[in-house]
This record gives C-alpha cells, structure tokens and sequence, in this order.
C-alpha cells in the first residue's frame, strides 16, 4: 500500500501522524527480547509497518541492521515478509529475537577467526556452523538438512507459524512448475527450510506434494506480500555489489552464486517497476560471497549507513 493513497482514502494526515505517534509511544524504546518479552507485550507492540526481508546469502546479515535501526526508534515491524536467508531472519524476528539476539546467534555458530569456512568444509575438527554440511552430492547439496532441521527447531521453538508473535509469510519455488509458492500458516519449519534451498547448498525440500527451492529465485524481495496489510512496507534487498576482480574474470563460485544474484537483481527491478514499497533498502554491502557469514562484522559495519537512511525515510513518512 503506498502511503499517500492510505492517507487519502482513510484518513488525514493529521490522524495518520497521531496514530503512528501512539504506535510508536506503545512500542518503547526497549528492543524485544526473545527472553525478557511476553507474548502478551510482544503483541501489543505496533506500528503499522510491514518488513520484507530479501534473499543475499551472507549480505542477509545486514537485515540484523535494519532490525536495529527500527529498535532505536522503537519500533516492532507489524508483518514479516522473507525469502531465504530473508526467511530465516525473518522467522527469527517473528519468533522473539531482537538485533543482539540475532547478533548473539550468528556469533555461537559463527566462531571468530574460523575464516573461509566453504573452504574449511572438509576440515574434520570444525564444529559449530560446518555442522550443517556434509559433502553429499547425490542429495542436491552440501548441507545435511537434518541438521538444519534441528538448529531452526532449536533457535525458533515454534512448529506453526501461528505460533509465531508476528505473522509471518515465507516464499518458496516449486522446482518443477517454476512458480511461487507462499507460506504463513500451518507448519513453520519446512517452509522455511525449503525458502533458503539454495541449489547446490541445501538439497531440495518435497513438502505437501511440492519439490521446493530457494524462494529468491522467484521473489528476491517480497514486499507484495504484505503492502495491502500494512500502512508502510519497508523492503531490504541485500543481494550487495562485487567489485571485477584483478583477472578479469570470476571464479567458479562467483560465476555460479553471482548469477542468481543478476536473476534476482533483474526480477527486484521488474517488481518495483510494477509497484514500489514506501521504504526500499539496499544496505551497501560489497564483495561479500554467498557463504561468507565468517565477515558478520565487516557486513554490519558496511550497512551501518542504511540504519540513517532509514530513519531519514521514516521522518519523511511521519512529516
């Protein structure tokens, strides 16, 4: 929903800025804790803004800025929308987890100095986030999803997205009718597992009759999904830059991943030529690799500029 139009055919301007003035009084300046916020308090925290997290791989960790930034100003999304590494984030934004929570998290399965850890894969004393892979390709990927299974029931504690204190809605594509397919009822974990299916990382996943894939490849950046539930839709596209590297020419990695991020940059154009979000974000996140979630500190301080962007852009809103 664009925001003028909802001004003009609900409300004044004048009400408009009263309301969000009061969301924001009830939301605080407190961020929401997955250890320290009821359920009940977590659903009396509104704003009318709807999140739409998009699919990057490791850049996704820049979503967890914009998280903050929205905290600072006491802020709590209303709706989260997600595609991949954007669902993942955006299942633990709903389940509880506030900016340090999610910082905290990406620091237990991230250990510092571990490096390249794709390279790293083979290295039989790797423990933490090289937990997840097993080299099977016959399987689809690199990644044991039984492992990824147990980490989101472990770090969601919810099995239904009606479990969740945000609702929730997760893309997907089924692999065989090259379609999109959403998820934000019913089963929590399958959804998101088969949103971040990367090909050649994470096996497919077969659900309700569907063989799923990562849902970026569809809708990088879901912002559809919500505008017409929300008064404002921010949309976060961290699929970043890469600078030409010195020879010229990419690696094998590169020229795989990096061609999902051109399919995914081209589909986020067409999207917002049809229709765009009253927030869009692009965190300025560059040279950061698919599988580079070691560089969560160098990811945070690359997007630190999107969080006074964005709180440029809501002043804008509020007048």
């Amino acid at each position: 929903m664009n925001i003028s139009n909802f001004i003009r055919g609900h409300v004044s301007r004048r009400e408009f800025l009263i309301r969000m003035g009061r969301a924001a009084l009830i939301a605080g300046m407190l961020p929401i804790s997955a250890n320290n916020a009821s359920a009940e308090e977590k659903g009396k925290k509104s704003s009318g803004i709807g999140l739409a997290l998009g699919s990057g791989g490791a850049s996704g960790l820049a979503h967890i800025v914009v998280v903050e930034a929205l905290e600072e100003l006491g802020l709590q999304p209303e709706r989260v929308s997600g595609s991949s590494i954007g669902a993942l984030i955006g299942g633990l934004v709903a389940a509880g987890y506030d900016s340090k929570g999610l910082k905290d998290l990406v620091v237990e399965m991230v250990p510092e100095g571990l490096g390249n850890w794709l390279g790293a894969v083979f290295e039989t004393d790797r423990v933490n986030v090289l937990d997840l892979f097993e080299l099977d390709i016959d399987a689809g990927g690199l990644a044991d999803p039984e492992t990824f299974r147990s980490f989101l029931e472990e770090t969601l504690g919810k099995e239904r997205f009606e479990e969740l204190y945000i609702p929730l809605s997760v893309t997907a594509t089924d692999f065989w009718e090259r379609e999109m397919v959403v998820f934000d009822s019913g089963s929590l974990i399958p959804p998101i597992m088969a949103s971040a299916a990367l090909p050649g990382v994470f096996p497919p996943v077969e659900y309700q009759g569907r063989l799923l894939v990562d849902g970026g490849m569809v809708n990088p950046v879901p912002y559809d999904l919500i505008m017409d539930k929300v008064d404002i839709t921010i949309a976060v596209d961290v699929t970043g830059t890469r600078k030409r590297p010195e020879g010229g020419k990419p690696g094998y990695l590169d020229l795989v991943f990096n061609t999902f991020d051109i399919m995914q940059a081209n589909v986020i154009r067409q999207m917002r030529n049809k229709q765009e979000p009253d927030i869009f974000l692009q965190p300025p996140v560059t040279d950061i690799r698919v599988l580079d979630f070691h560089k969560a500190e160098e990811i945070y301080k690359q997007a630190a500029p999107v969080k006074e962007e964005l709180k440029r852009k809501i002043e804008q809103i509020y007048g």
